[in-house]
């Protein structure tokens, strides 16, 4: 069976920002913004899951040893379309659809530095 695009992709892409490395957004500001637009806060699993297929879909650039994360040309151009008009949850209804129509996703192994996670949830818990 194939795989398919995930509520959590959908999620994490929304979650990310920025333009390049240079104004990408840290880990801890993805958990952040994840928490603000459902009210909850991504697994490790989750993230290491959807962070490699938006790759591979060119929506999403990464240099997790730098800590930043941002979407590329194409991901913000999904994200203007789709999310034109809509208020900070209207993700949920716009994301996911958006990424079904790119076909199926293409799962890659891919991990962040050890302990990178839990530091980024408590850097967001602590604020």
């Amino acid at each position: 069976m194939a795989a398919q695009w995930t509520l959590s992709d959908a999620w994490i892409f929304s979650a990310i920002a920025g333009t390049g490395p240079d104004d990408g957004c840290t880990l801890t500001q993805i958990i952040a913004a994840a928490d603000a637009i459902n009210h909850a806060i991504p697994t490790e699993a989750e993230f290491i899951q959807a962070v490699p297929r938006l790759i591979a879909a060119d929506l999403v650039g990464a240099r997790p040893e730098a800590d930043r994360y941002w979407h590329t040309p194409a991901g913000r151009e999904l994200h203007r379309q789709r999310m034109q008009r809509r208020g900070l949850f209207g993700w949920a209804e716009a994301i996911p659809p958006a990424l079904r129509e790119l076909g199926d996703p293409q799962d890659t192994a891919w991990s962040l530095p050890p302990g990178a996670f839990g530091r980024a949830v408590q850097g967001w818990l602590r604020r």
